[in-house]
């Protein structure tokens, strides 16, 4: 798992590791600022995924999580078996899941992963 502090030791840091970064510190102004004004994220618009994202910073903050670490997990649906950056609240432990689409080291799409991990499908209720 990283931490922020991991990634501020780096020389060079790429966009989508700025990226990382403004997630897991939940930041939304740092946000609208990297991402790409012409990609349409989660099919919503770059608008509409930040305040997504807002939500889920919002309620991690509830839980007590000042920043959050990232983890990488696999996909089990849509991307079979592609990686996902999992995100955890620092405190609560509470995670999310996003599937980064680059092509290039292009950042083309990025959004919400629900199906990744162990998932056990022996008690669905």
């Amino acid at each position: 798992m990283q931490e922020i502090k991991d990634f501020k030791k780096s020389k060079t840091i790429d966009t989508t590791t700025e990226i990382w970064m403004a997630i897991m510190s939940m930041d939304p102004y740092l946000l609208n600022q990297l991402l790409d004004d012409e990609i349409d994220y989660e099919d919503i618009g770059k608008q509409k995924f930040i305040e997504k994202l807002n939500d889920r910073f919002q309620n991690h903050r509830t839980l007590g999580d000042s920043e959050l670490l990232l983890d990488l997990d696999h996909c089990r649906s849509c991307n079979c078996d592609q990686p996902i950056c999992k995100f955890i609240g620092n405190i609560s432990g509470k995670h999310f899941g996003l599937y980064f689409d680059i092509q290039k080291g292009k950042i083309m799409d990025i959004y919400h992963c629900n199906w990744y991990g162990n998932i056990d499908f022996s008690n669905p209720f």
